[in-house]
């Protein structure tokens, strides 16, 4: 009996372009795993916007220093986002983006911002 080979179809929630994965690896490794763990926990929350590349702010703060960020992707509706290019931005341009509330966020700032506010505490 032949059997045959069969296709299983990945369930990708999104895509990263050649060129974004380069820029990527041109970061130290603990900077590219942080903006790498930006996008996993927050390409879902992304806006649609069809036809458009949109941008994104973001910042790394695992050396002395914070590294600041945009990421340029493609999300149109009922298709994955295509995640394109991450280039460096000065801290101005990051405020900017936090004014418009348009930042990356990583999941352990949301859950340190959930916990003290179950808590109580207040950040003020």
């Amino acid at each position: 009996m032949e059997s045959k080979q069969k296709y299983i179809q990945d369930n990708y929630y999104y895509e990263v372009d050649d060129w974004f994965v380069d820029k990527l690896k041109s970061y130290p490794r603990k900077i590219g795993i942080e903006i790498a763990s930006m996008v996993d926990y927050n390409f879902d929350t992304l806006p649609n916007l069809r036809g458009w590349t949109q941008r994104v702010g973001g910042v790394c703060t695992k050396f002395k220093t914070p590294i600041f960020f945009e990421v340029e992707y493609l999300k149109e509706p009922d298709q994955p986002p295509i995640f394109l290019d991450i280039e460096p931005i000065d801290v101005d341009e990051y405020l900017d983006y936090i004014l418009d509330k348009n930042i990356l966020k990583l999941k352990s700032n949301v859950q340190n911002t959930t916990n003290r506010t179950a808590s109580g505490s207040s950040t003020d």
